[in-house]
């Protein structure tokens, strides 16, 4: 049965694509494409260089996922190689998924840089743990107070969020049993520091599609956040590579206050701004990179990992 189960895993998140597909199908098909793109056009320099700068901000938040899960495994490394791998891993990640894109990109660099496979381990499941920290954390004190707006065929009412909202709160920072072991987080002084991280970047990120919103939209900022941030947990435990689909079928069933139709096309500006454009960059950054990692001689791959160790480390290698 093991051996079939990475095939169903594929099988379950194609399915989930296409139900999400065909729902975001059934609430456009009475849109044309060209009402689409007349509403893509009302959107105003302005908007989008605020987007851009707002993206900007996040990818450089989002160096600090790989800067805690570095100093969590007791390395060390300069700032920009962190960048370099936080981008790059980032980018890839958002938009072909975590497994075959974000921890393939880090495999790469971080085991170039001396890591070894353990390490690499507990560093991406760090980065992890980071998301949801930060994501329980903002949606223990959102789903509170924020007005959420929950499609009526769920059969679920707003005040039904409050109960799940106070597990989130209470949550954090406990530990977990996972199979019958209990696994402890982070000291307080890291799960602070993952918590402002992991915060920061979901809130700059919702900005980043917020913005791009009419002006005349009836939609104050907290109740966006409070469904971007629903929608975003929905991608990362689908694992649909960029929550292709399933972002803007979320987004465009439970916020109110934008018409589909300007909702969609902000949502696509949004996927060339914070998704597309990134990912090039990172495909030249790393192709640039691969080439400079190629010319290393021994002698520089010897001395790159000794650096990558504190100076306390036990397994510190001696340079000769």
């Amino acid at each position: 049965m093991k051996k079939y189960l990475p095939v169903i895993g594929k099988l379950v998140v194609a399915g989930i694509f296409l139900l999400a597909c065909w729902l975001l199908y059934q609430k456009l098909r009475m849109y044309s494409l060209s009402e689409i793109a007349e509403n893509i056009t009302l959107i105003i320099p302005a908007q989008l260089a605020l987007s851009v700068i707002l993206v900007a901000i996040n990818y450089a938040i989002l160096v600090g996922y790989d800067w805690l899960a570095v100093k969590a495994v007791h390395r060390r490394l300069p700032l920009s190689r962190i960048t370099l791998v936080s981008f790059t891993g980032c980018a890839v990640s958002y938009n072909i998924g975590a497994l075959l894109g974000g921890t393939a990109v880090r495999y790469r660099l971080y085991g170039a840089w001396g890591f070894k496979i353990l390490d690499i381990v507990k560093l991406v499941l760090m980065l992890a743990v980071t998301f949801w920290i930060g994501a329980l954390g903002l949606a223990g004190g959102v789903l509170l107070f924020a007005d959420i707006h929950v499609p009526p065929e769920l059969g679920i009412s707003p005040g039904h969020i409050n109960v799940p909202a106070v597990i989130c709160g209470l949550a954090k920072g406990r530990p977990v049993k996972i199979l019958g072991r209990e696994c402890s987080l982070p000291p307080l002084g890291i799960a602070l520091s993952q918590t402002a991280v992991a915060c920061a970047d979901l809130v700059v990120a919702a900005l980043c599609l917020y913005v791009l919103l009419p002006a005349e939209a009836d939609l104050p900022f907290s109740d966006f956040l409070s469904n971007y941030l629903l929608a975003q947990v929905a991608v990362v435990l689908t694992h649909v590579p960029g929550g292709v689909g399933v972002l803007e079928v979320i987004l465009l069933h439970i916020v109110h206050g934008v018409t589909p139709q300007r909702l969609f096309g902000a949502i696509l500006i949004f996927r060339v701004l914070y998704y597309l454009i990134p990912l090039a960059i990172s495909a030249v950054l790393l192709f640039l990179y691969e080439i400079r990692l190629r010319r290393r001689t021994p002698e520089q791959i010897e001395r790159e990992t000794a650096s990558t160790y504190l100076p306390s480390h036990p397994d510190a290698p001696k340079l000769h």
